[in-house]
């Protein structure tokens, strides 16, 4: 954790005096503090974007955990890069988190800071559940204060359950705190996530609060349901209020982006396009989805052929380079001579700058009310017709959504709608036999069709499909050699702890997991687990 705390403050220190070199960083830690809060709340707002390893050892792995593509190789990627990249990034934003607060509290002009406080609440509450979802239980009541003193360099481990009703309780106080009112401190052109958006930053928190409602709900339903019933009734996110970093509008160039796909080996997978596709065709005729075309591409021989999910053979395998992105750029059809199976689209991690990196769609808060009506999740009894008519809702703005990442994605050239769809091409989808909802259809039927749509609305979010996937266990799932999956990816619970926190807080950390690590602890499901 002093680690930690002091990589924390050279970044901070980065952001505030990036002009002047970096003979800033040396400065003594003390002096931290005379960074001004503009600096230290775009600084938390940039560490919301992915990181390298996060993209490229994550992806890996969790894109065949969730089944939402297949691999066709091994990469050599540790899952432990993937940790120790979320880890330390969650805990320096966490520092400089705290250290606002502190400024804010100790401010002559605290009282007029209401939304300031209130908009790092609710970034921290998403980082936080992001991390726990990610984890389990972790340290977080205590940490993030190693300027206090040595006391608390070594954090205990905080309960996944008691962080859950924590960070609920604090987004339902954020929203209602966040004020219109002129007296208010403005950060100004600073705020770069929602620019100042009062109403959107409240859409923001309540949205949120339903998604993580909801996913204690199995485990927690007392307190879940008395949030989902509060929320269900406040301002949601509307079609065009998609939420995530969008690199454009902060001059950014998400490098990491590429690495996404340049080092995973995977293919379009059976569960996806049985999905997207009524038959197999390979001139892609069965296709009555479009996210297909978005999500995925042709294989080099401009075919439409999926990689099996869960391959019987001992070779998995599959030739080509279709995400080398000097190659493709240059040719787009050069994906290398032996590429078998249909790709992920190219463009998805290839621009840097125009494609968004989501946090939560306007299309998933539709999927989450309707399994709120399906289930009859807020206390009042279920309501199918309810159910369908957001379920549909959703399909129709997520396809909307993803055709207008497309046709606004600058890099993107071959293949790039130019219209979003109509309505006759919209409702095809939506009754479309591998899609329709029922109109007196069972709870069990009906959810197995929202999570579906949730699982693919949630193609560039493969940790929330996993979420989903261990919260349901009913995501899309190939049944043929279903043991093949067993075997390789249905274990996978969790991501293990970092090597960092074993050495420098491995008490604290034993006293949680009981000395059980590594493939074993992965192993174990999560506090809101299925």
């Amino acid at each position: 954790m002093k680690k930690i705390f002091y990589t924390a403050l050279s970044v901070m220190l980065i952001f505030s005096s990036c002009k002047k070199g970096f003979e800033e960083v040396n400065k003594p830690w003390e002096k931290a503090t005379s960074a001004d809060l503009k600096t230290i709340y775009n600084g938390v707002v940039k560490d919301l974007v992915l990181t390298w390893n996060e993209q490229s050892v994550g992806n890996s792995w969790i894109y065949p955990i969730t089944q939402q593509a297949a691999i066709v190789g091994t990469t050599g990627y540790r899952m432990s890069a993937a940790s120790d990249d979320i880890w330390k990034n969650y805990y320096r934003t966490l520092i400089n988190m705290r250290l606002a607060d502190k400024m804010i509290e100790e401010s002559v002009d605290k009282s007029k800071m209401t939304n300031i406080q209130a908009m790092l609440r609710i970034l921290r509450a998403y980082k936080t559940f992001k991390v726990t979802d990610i984890f389990g239980d972790m340290p977080y009541f205590d940490a993030g204060n190693a300027v206090s003193g040595s006391a608390n360099y070594k954090v205990k481990f905080d309960s996944q359950k008691v962080i859950y009703e924590s960070l609920l309780d604090d987004l339902k106080s954020s929203s209602a705190a966040l004020s219109t009112n002129s007296d208010q401190v403005s950060l100004g052109t600073s705020e770069t996530f929602l620019n100042g958006d009062i109403t959107k930053w409240k859409k923001f928190a309540n949205s949120l609060r339903l998604r993580y409602a909801i996913r204690m709900y199995d485990v927690n339903k007392t307190i879940a349901q008395a949030h989902i019933r509060e929320v269900m009734a406040l301002p949601l996110l509307a079609e065009g209020e998609d939420m995530g970093i969008w690199p454009s509008r902060l001059s950014l160039t998400l490098e990491g982006r590429e690495w996404a796909h340049s080092g995973a080996k995977y293919r379009m997978g059976t569960t996806a396009w049985n999905l997207l596709s009524n038959n197999n065709n390979p001139d892609g005729s069965g296709i009555f989805d479009q996210r297909a075309k978005l999500f995925f591409e042709t294989n080099v021989s401009n075919q439409w052929v999926p990689r099996e999910q869960n391959p019987t053979e001992s070779s998995v395998n599959d030739g080509g380079d279709p995400y080398n992105r000097s190659k493709r750029d240059a040719n787009w059809n050069d994906k290398g001579a032996s590429n078998t199976y249909s790709n992920v689209n190219h463009y998805l991690g290839r621009d840097m700058n125009t494609i968004p990196e989501l946090i939560i769609t306007a299309a998933e808060v539709n999927f989450l009310r309707a399994e709120v009506y399906a289930r009859g999740m807020d206390g009042n009894a279920a309501n199918m017709a309810n159910a369908k008519t957001e379920y549909e809702n959703g399909i129709r703005k997520s396809v909307n959504f993803w055709t207008k990442v497309a046709m606004d994605a600058t890099l993107w050239v071959v293949n790039k709608p130019t219209a979003l769809p109509t309505p006759a091409q919209l409702t095809w989808i939506t009754t479309n036999p591998k899609v329709a909802f029922p109109v007196g259809a069972s709870e069990g039927v009906a959810t197995k069709l929202i999570y579906a749509q949730l699982w693919l609305d949630n193609f560039r979010q493969p940790y929330e499909a996993w979420a989903l996937l261990r919260r349901t266990q009913a995501t899309p799932m190939e049944t043929v050699n279903a043991a093949y999956y067993e075997a390789n990816f249905a274990t996978y619970k969790r991501l293990d702890y970092p090597d960092n926190e074993k050495n420098f807080n491995g008490a604290n950390l034993r006293a949680v997991t009981n000395g059980v690590g590594g493939q074993a602890w992965q192993n174990t499901k999560v506090w809101w687990a299925k």
